[in-house]
C-alpha cells in the first residue's frame, strides 16, 4: 500500500489522479526546493568548519565523535552538490542523495543512537551498539526503503518483497532492544534525504523541465563554471560562518576566577590584541531569551542601539594569535559598545575553517577582555616583557568613581597618583610609589610571600569590603608577572547607637537612604546590623544628600520595631537630612526603640477553586516603607505548609498589608500568582486571614 501511494505521485501511469500541474507551478516548487537545499547545505557546511576536529583524542568514545565528525563533513557538501547539479539535471541529483543516503545516514544518527547506562560505582556514560551491530541495524533499516524505491519501476514482483523486507525489519527490530535509540535517529535522518531525493527523481520521472535548461559548453567553460561555482560556495560558506559566530554569541560563562597576567601565548589559539568596535549586534539569546541583559526595560541602557554582545572592530595593536592579512575581526562573547577600543583577550574558533578566519571569542568573566582604559597593567606587562626578566610585583590604585546604574559606555577610570604602598617580604620592608599613570612595580624581588598595605588619608578606605582595607598577601612563585589592584573609596561614614527604652543595646538593621531618591553604589555598606553593644556604622559612603533608619526587617527576626526615620520620625519626608562631604565622618546618630506588642495571624492562601496554595509565600509590608505601595514580594518570610497554612506575627498599631503570591512554572515560563492585601492595624488585624491566589503576570528574575 505504501508503495503503492508513493508510485502514484512518482509514476507517469498514476493509480490514483492527480490534477495536472502548470510549468509555472512547477518551477515555482523546483525552486522553492533549490533553496531549501542551499539553505540546508551551508548551514550544515558553516557547522562544520565551526565544528572542533577531534584531532588526537584518545578519550573513550573517541570514535563515535570521529564518525560525527565525518557525517558533519559529509553533509554539508553533499546537499550543496546535490542542489547545484539538481539545476540542470533533477534525476541525477536525486540518484546522488539516494545513493549517498545510508553511509551519510549512519554518521549522522550512530553518534545518538544509544543509552546513557549508570553503573553501580556511580559513573555513567553514553554506550551505543557496537560498530558491527550498527552495521547490520543500518542494513536492516535501509533494505525496506530501497526495496519500496524499486517497487516504484517494477511494482508486480517487488511489492511483495518490498512486504516481505518490512515484515523482516519489524520483526528483527521488536527483537532488538537498541530499536528505540536506534529507529528516531536514522528515521529522521533518513526523512532528509528521501524527501530530496524523491523530489528530485519524481520530477525527472514526470518529465517536469529542468529549473535551468542544460546546454552544451566547451570543456574550458566546463572547468571555469566549476572553478566559479567553487569560489562562490567557499564565499558563501565563509559569510554564513560570519552570521552564525555573531548570531550565536553569548554571555553565559562557566565557574571562572580571575585571570592571572599572562606574556606569552596560551595555546595555539590565543589572540590578544586591541581593537576599536565599529559595530555592534545582538545574539538570538540576547533578542529572544527574557532573562538575557539587553531584554529588560528597567536596566538603563539594555535597549541602547550602540552596545551589544558581538560586534567588529578595527584592529589597533597586536600581540599574537590574529591573522596577518586582516584589518577587521568579528568579537563576540562580551559586552561591546559601539566606538570604544577594547583590550581583547580571546580564544579562536578551533574548527577547520573558523581557525583560519579573524572571529575571536572576547570571553566575559573568564578572560583579561576589557576596555582599554582598564587594561594599562596589561598592557604595560605585554610592552616590557621582551626586556624584562625576574620577578614582578605591580597594579594599580584607581580612584573613587561615580556609580553608574546599568549598561553604559565604558569612561574613562582615574587612578591615583603618588600613593604610597608598604611592601613587606623575606627581605624587609620598602615602600613604592605609583606613577603618573596611577601604577606602581616592584622588580627583582625574591620569591616568597609578601604582604602589601596601602599607605593612604583617612578621607579614603581600599577595597570592596571591610575587611579589604586589612593588609593583602601575594605569593611570588616564579618569574610570571603577579598582579594586585586597588580600589579607592570615598570614606564618609555615619555612626550611632540603637538602644531601647531602658537605655539597653539593640540589635536592629539600620539602612542608609538617598535623600534624592537615587539608587546607592554596591559597596556603600547600606544596610548593617548593629553589633552587641547597640553600636553601628555605615560607611564607604560617598558625598551626597542621605536619611538613616530603623529598617523593618527587624520585625521578624530581630528586634521588633516601629519604621523609625532619624530623628524617631515615621514617614520618610520628616527624617533628617545629613550633607555628607567627601570622607567626613559623623557620629552620635542614636535610636531610641520601644519594644512593641506581638500579634500572631493565621492566615490560609488557596487558589479560586478553593484548592490549598501549598509552599506560597506570605508577605508583609509595613506603612512608611518601600514595599507598601507597590507591594513589592520582600518582606515575605513565611511559606505555606501542604494545606496553605501559615503563621506569622505584627507588631505594634502601624497600618500593614498582608498579601500572598507565588510562582508557577509552566508552558517553559514562570508565572506570577498574587492575592489581594488584607489591611490594617497590627494590634487589630484578624486573628484568621483568607487570601485567594488570583491576578497573574509573567515572571522575569
Amino acid at each position: 500500500m505504501v508503495a503503492k501511494l508513493v508510485c502514484s505521485v512518482r509514476c507517469q501511469n498514476l493509480e490514483f489522479p492527480v490534477a495536472p500541474m502548470g510549468p509555472i507551478r512547477r518551477n515555482g516548487l523546483g525552486w522553492i526546493a533549490v533553496a531549501l537545499g542551499f539553505l540546508i547545505g551551508f548551514f550544515a557546511l558553516a557547522r562544520f568548519g565551526m565544528a572542533w576536529p577531534p584531532f588526537g583524542d584518545n578519550d573513550p568514545g573517541w570514535l563515535l565523535r570521529w564518525i560525527s565528525y565525518v557525517g558533519g563533513a559529509i553533509l554539508g557538501p553533499l546537499f550543496i552538490a546535490a542542489t547545484i547539479v539538481a539545476l540542470r539535471n533533477p534525476k541525477r541529483a536525486g540518484l546522488i542523495l539516494l545513493v549517498a543516503m545510508p553511509f551519510a545516514v549512519f554518521c549522522l544518527a550512530y553518534p545518538a543512537a544509544g543509552y546513557l547506562v549508570w553503573h553501580s560505582d556511580g559513573s555513567g556514560w553514553f554506550e551505543p551498539p557496537e560498530v558491527p551491530t550498527a552495521i547490520g541495524l543500518t542494513v536492516l533499516f535501509f533494505l525496506p526503503i530501497f526495496t519500496g524505491l524499486l517497487a516504484l519501476r517494477r511494482r508486480r514482483w517487488t511489492v511483495y518483497l518490498f512486504a516481505a523486507t518490512v515484515l523482516l525489519a519489524g520483526f528483527l527490530f521488536g527483537l532488538s532492544h537498541w530499536s528505540k535509540a536506534f529507529l528516531p535517529a536514522f528515521a529522521g535522518w533518513s526523512s532528509l534525504f528521501l524527501l530530496f531525493g524523491i523530489f528530485w527523481s519524481g520530477t525527472s520521472a514526470r518529465g517536469w523541465p529542468s529549473v535551468l535548461q542544460p546546454r552544451s559548453r566547451s570543456l574550458s567553460h566546463r572547468v571555469a563554471a566549476i572553478a566559479l561555482t567553487c569560489t562562490v560556495v567557499v564565499c558563501m560558506d565563509v559569510a554564513v560562518t560570519f552570521g552564525f559566530s555573531a548570531l550565536g554569541s553569548s554571555l553565559f560563562s562557566g565557574d571562572c576566577r580571575g585571570k592571572p597576567l599572562f606574556v606569552h601565548p596560551e595555546s595555539p589559539y590565543h589572540a590578544v590584541f586591541t581593537a576599536r568596535v565599529i559595530f555592534v549586534g545582538r545574539s538570538i539569546e540576547a533578542l529572544t531569551r527574557d532573562r538575557g541583559l539587553f531584554r529588560d526595560r528597567q536596566i538603563p541602557g539594555s535597549r541602547d542601539p550602540r552596545v551589544g554582545d558581538w560586534g567588529v572592530g578595527v584592529v589597533q595593536e597586536r600581540f599574537w594569535g590574529l591573522p596577518t592579512w586582516s584589518r577587521l575581526v568579528l568579537l563576540t562573547n562580551f559586552i561591546y559598545w559601539k566606538e570604544t577600543t577594547y583590550f581583547v583577550d580571546g580564544s579562536r574558533g578551533r574548527g577547520l575553517l573558523t581557525r583560519l578566519l579573524p572571529i575571536v571569542e572576547g570571553g566575559i568573566n573568564c578572560s583579561r577582555t576589557k576596555p582599554v582604559q582598564d587594561a594599562m597593567v596589561d598592557l604595560r606587562v605585554l610592552h616590557e616583557s621582551p626586556n624584562l626578566t625576574g620577578t614582578r610585583l605591580l597594579g594599580y590604585v584607581r580612584e573613587p568613581e561615580t556609580f553608574v546604574r546599568g549598561l553604559a559606555p565604558p569612561s574613562p577610570s582615574q587612578f591615583a597618583e603618588g600613593v604610597r604602598i608598604s611592601v613587606t617580604g623575606k627581605s624587609g620592608t620598602q615602600t613604592v610609589t605609583t606613577d603618573g599613570t596611577g601604577i606602581y612595580q616592584v622588580r627583582g624581588v625574591p620569591l616568597g610571600d609578601y604582604k602589601l598595605q596601602l599607605l593612604i588619608p583617612d578621607n579614603k578606605i581600599a577595597g570592596y569590603w571591610t575587611r579589604d582595607s586589612a593588609p593583602a598577601t601575594v605569593s611570588l612563585t616564579n618569574e610570571t608577572p603577579v598582579e594586585l589592584n586597588f580600589d579607592l573609596f570615598w570614606n564618609g561614614r555615619i555612626e550611632g547607637h540603637v538602644r531601647d527604652e531602658s537605655g539597653k543595646p539593640v540589635q536592629a538593621w539600620v539602612k542608609l537612604l538617598s535623600a534624592t531618591g537615587i539608587q546607592l553604589p554596591a559597596f556603600v555598606q547600606q544596610d548593617v546590623l548593629t553589633n552587641v553593644d547597640g553600636s553601628y556604622q555605615l560607611n564607604k559612603i560617598p558625598a551626597g544628600r542621605y536619611k538613616v533608619m530603623i529598617d523593618t526587617s527587624g520585625r521578624e527576626y530581630r528586634w521588633p520595631s516601629e519604621v523609625q526615620f532619624y530623628p524617631s520620625k515615621s514617614r520618610v519626608e520628616d527624617g533628617h537630612i545629613f550633607e555628607l562631604s567627601e570622607g567626613q565622618r559623623i557620629s552620635g546618630i542614636d535610636f531610641n526603640v520601644p519594644h512593641l506588642a506581638e500579634r500572631a495571624v493565621r492566615v490560609r492562601v488557596t487558589w479560586p477553586n478553593e484548592q490549598a496554595a501549598g509552599d506560597a509565600y506570605v508577605c508583609v509590608a509595613y506603612e512608611h516603607t518601600e514595599n507598601y505601595e507597590p507591594l513589592q514580594a520582600k518582606q515575605c518570610f513565611m511559606r505555606t505548609d501542604p494545606n496553605g497554612i501559615a503563621v506569622i506575627h505584627v507588631y505594634g498599631k502601624s497600618r500593614v498589608r498582608v498579601f500572598a503570591n507565588n510562582l508557577v512554572h509552566r508552558d517553559n515560563a514562570w508565572t506570577e500568582y498574587r492575592s489581594q492585601p488584607s489591611e490594617s492595624e497590627a494590634n487589630k488585624m484578624s486573628a484568621n486571614i483568607n487570601l485567594v491566589l488570583t491576578s497573574q503576570k509573567p515572571w522575569t528574575p
